[in-house]
């Protein structure tokens, strides 16, 4: 009997974020028989997901970033011999498959998830990115992107011209996106046939006392911008729109104190909510009016991915990514980097006239699962790239 193919990823921490839960994702689409996962955390913490990586047949192995990192991951990689090193790290992944070449791992891709690092654009910062990718350039077989916007932020302009470099959108399993549609047009009040006179409704066709629920899925990062998620609600309060904000994720302690304190200022404390994880994102969504997304930087956001599988509005500042979904599904409108938070609050209450229907959100899975952003376009993409 052929051994399973070995593939050590390299991640931060595996908590519960899009890459991560990603590929735990990706680890229940896959044979044990044919492959075997094993991943290694540079926080020195296994994080969240490790409980559910050993239950699925994967290994967490934490191996703290520090002086004697570079010993301790080298024999890691001579006593796991793994067949492929996927490295998930940005542009730190130079010096992960700098490593994987030394230990003689024949596959050593580079995965990028971002558009851009944490490096910066000090002198310092520029150096550091600069030296990492010229040992992706020397060491990496693949390099691989969640986006075109990530490829060329984190790589360059031209990869299109490189054999080694592809864009694998991820994927998601449509099935519970399924369910939470079906269970919302069990449930809800909407027709699934829609006419014209349902597509023209305004405010006033709402249901009466109607109060719209928005949702900001991420984890307590500056990245992510949770802050401005409350801003964008006291503007719509401002505007006479009595919507709620539900504030999804991991909490950090001196982040929700200031967000709370930011809403207590603005006076929407009673129209505020830190709702801690969530682990049915899918019917969260489904029972929200709009998906609010305010981080400064990211690759494919998931979230909008999952928003757009239940149909559920997408108010998103203009990142490259959120701007490649948007032209592939509906359902996503952007405003500028920098806006004033009034063009938020002003977007945000033209796109909560009234709830979504659910013939609209059939119709949006249906989108949705017939596009490239499913797990087994994904899976049949990453396999591929193993394999060779």
């Amino acid at each position: 009997m052929t051994r399973p193919l070995t593939v050590l990823h390299v991640f931060g921490v595996m908590d519960r974020a899009g890459a991560e839960l990603l590929t735990v994702e990706l680890l229940r689409h896959l044979s044990p028989d044919r492959y075997r996962f094993v991943f290694v955390t540079l926080t020195g913490r296994p994080g969240a997901l490790a409980q559910e990586i050993r239950s699925l047949g994967g290994s967490v192995y934490p191996c703290r970033l520090d002086l004697g990192f570079p010993v301790r991951f080298f024999r890691l990689l001579r006593s796991l011999r793994p067949d492929v090193v996927h490295s998930c790290v940005a542009t730190f992944s130079g010096a992960i498959l700098l490593m994987a070449r030394v230990a003689g791992v024949r596959r050593r891709v580079a995965h990028f998830h971002s558009t851009s690092d944490r490096h910066g654009v000090s002198l310092r910062g520029r150096f550091q990115r600069a030296v990492m990718r010229q040992l992706i350039d020397w060491f990496a077989t693949d390099l691989v992107a969640v986006a075109e916007a990530a490829m060329t932020g984190l790589w360059r302009s031209d990869w299109r011209n490189e054999r080694r470099c592809r864009v694998l959108y991820n994927g998601l399993d449509p099935a519970p996106f399924e369910r939470a549609v079906v269970t919302t047009a069990a449930t809800g009040s909407s027709c699934i046939a829609e006419g014209p006179a349902e597509r023209s409704r305004t405010a006033s066709d709402a249901a009466p006392g109607w109060q719209p629920v928005i949702v900001h899925i991420g984890r307590p990062d500056p990245v992510k911008n949770r802050a401005a998620a409350v801003d964008v609600l006291i503007a719509l309060r401002r505007c006479g729109v009595p919507a709620r904000l539900r504030v999804v994720g991991r909490e950090d302690a001196r982040e929700s104190a200031d967000l709370r304190r930011r809403a207590e200022l603005g006076g929407v404390a009673d129209a505020f909510d830190l709702t801690g994880e969530s682990f049915d994102i899918p019917a969260l969504l489904a029972g929200a009016d709009l998906l609010l997304v305010t981080s400064r930087s990211e690759g494919l956001p998931t979230v909008v991915l999952e928003a757009c599988a239940v149909g559920t509005p997408v108010l998103s500042v203009d990142l490259p990514g959120v701007l490649e979904i948007g032209r592939v599904l509906g359902g996503v409108t952007t405003v500028p980097q920098g806006s004033r938070v009034e063009i938020w609050g002003a977007a945000a209450a033209g796109m909560l006239t009234a709830p979504p229907t659910s013939a609209q959100r059939v119709r949006a899975f249906r989108a949705f699962a017939a596009s490239p952003f499913v797990v087994e376009h994904w899976r049949r993409g990453m396999t591929s790239v193993w394999d060779q």
